[in-house]
């Protein structure tokens, strides 16, 4: 049984799917109720038994309740993830006092509650804290510090539970490009941690495909394939017209064609009318080249038989488009399957930089 904090988004949603795909028992606490409801159908999904809670782990009623609910329901709690990531990167001379607070209570705050109730009602099992990245901000610095010298105190003064604190490199991403982090947490809750306790791991986590970031929310919205495109799309891209030619609809056909397969598209590009003094039926030998590449795009981004004209709102120099995804998108089963293979020590994902042989004894997450 795990306890598992802020599951709504983030770290704490590829934790609780990881522990879901394991077979483990969760509970998915959140302050918005939906957010862990849809995380924990998402567990069960994967093969796991969830429950969501409301919860604000940064007032103590709350995180008490939580404790004291999961032990009435269950009798035991194993063990407990406590996702701190709340992430504030404002100018440090510019930064109001409001915010600052915000960032202490959202990240030290809660963390202090979390161990705290722990150290009252667990005898046995333990704590793993992740905090926020640090993002080059001096106040996440100042976040990061409290939260490693509170694990190291609890580590003093406290057997059991033990406590351990995971820093990931990076905000969270997705599920799949976060597994390192995940893989550190789960090692810190895996037997094979027994007695390490007080410790502080930095996690380098890969820079994840920004197609999707790169994407407005409309477009995004186009590359889910649960949404229905309309038969006649507009193009997003809006014709070359020289601002000194006046361009005259009178002059042209309605700018729509048949191809080979009879489908209407527009031929209109940089100004010139591509049908212009064109045989009948020869149309389509002019735009040989932009055909095949918007297929090739629309096959690659997995919208095959539409053409939302894409290319000019994505960069090319990112992730091939064979390996893109809109993150959030795909379904639980396609999108975080991999994270079956954290039991798995040899296994290694494609999408992550190739891990170097370890020799003997050499850890595999880097300590402070």
């Amino acid at each position: 049984m795990v306890l598992v904090t802020n599951v709504g988004q983030g770290f704490g949603r590829a934790v609780s799917l990881a522990y879901g795909r394991a077979g483990y028992h969760v509970v998915c606490a959140d302050r918005d109720v939906d957010l862990a409801s849809k995380t924990a159908a998402e567990v069960e999904e994967l093969g796991g038994q969830a429950i969501p809670i409301q919860a604000d782990m940064t007032t103590q009623m709350d995180v008490l309740t939580t404790y004291q609910k999961v032990l009435e329901i269950f009798g035991a709690l194993g063990g407990v993830v406590h996702v701190a990531e709340h992430v504030n990167t404002t100018p440090f001379e510019n930064m109001a006092e409001a915010e600052f607070l915000e960032v202490m209570i959202e990240n030290v705050r809660s963390s202090f509650l979390v161990l705290k109730t722990a150290a009252r009602l667990l005898s046995v099992g333990w704590v793993v804290i992740v905090a926020p990245p640090a993002a080059g901000a001096v106040q996440m610095h100042a976040a990061q510090g409290a939260l490693v010298r509170m694990v190291t105190g609890f580590k003093e003064r406290f057997a059991f539970p033990r406590a351990n604190l995971v820093i990931p490199s990076r905000p969270s991403s997705d599920p799949l490009h976060d597994q390192a982090l995940v893989r550190a947490v789960r090692y810190f809750g895996s037997p094979e941690s027994a007695g390490v306790s007080g410790q502080v791991v930095d996690v380098e986590l890969p820079e994840p495909p920004r197609l999707a970031e790169a994407l407005l929310p409309e477009v995004r919205a186009a590359l889910d394939v649960n949404v229905r495109q309309d038969d006649e799309y507009d193009y997003a891209w809006e014709f070359a017209v020289d601002e000194d030619e006046e361009y005259d609809d009178a002059d042209h056909d309605d700018g729509e064609y048949a191809d080979d397969d009879g489908a209407a598209a527009d031929a209109v590009a940089g100004g010139e009318d591509l049908a212009a003094d064109a045989p009948d039926g020869d149309h389509h030998d002019d735009l040989d080249d932009y055909e095949a590449f918007d297929l090739l795009w629309t096959h690659e981004l997995g919208l095959v038989g539409r053409t939302p004209a894409l290319r000019h709102m994505v960069d090319e120099a990112l992730t091939p488009p064979d390996e893109a995804y809109a993150a959030g998108l795909a379904p639980a089963v396609d999108l975080y399957g991999d994270l079956s293979r954290l039991d798995g020590g040899d296994a290694y994902d494609p999408g992550l930089p190739e891990r170097p042989p370890a020799r003997d004894g050499e850890d595999l997450f880097k300590k402070r």
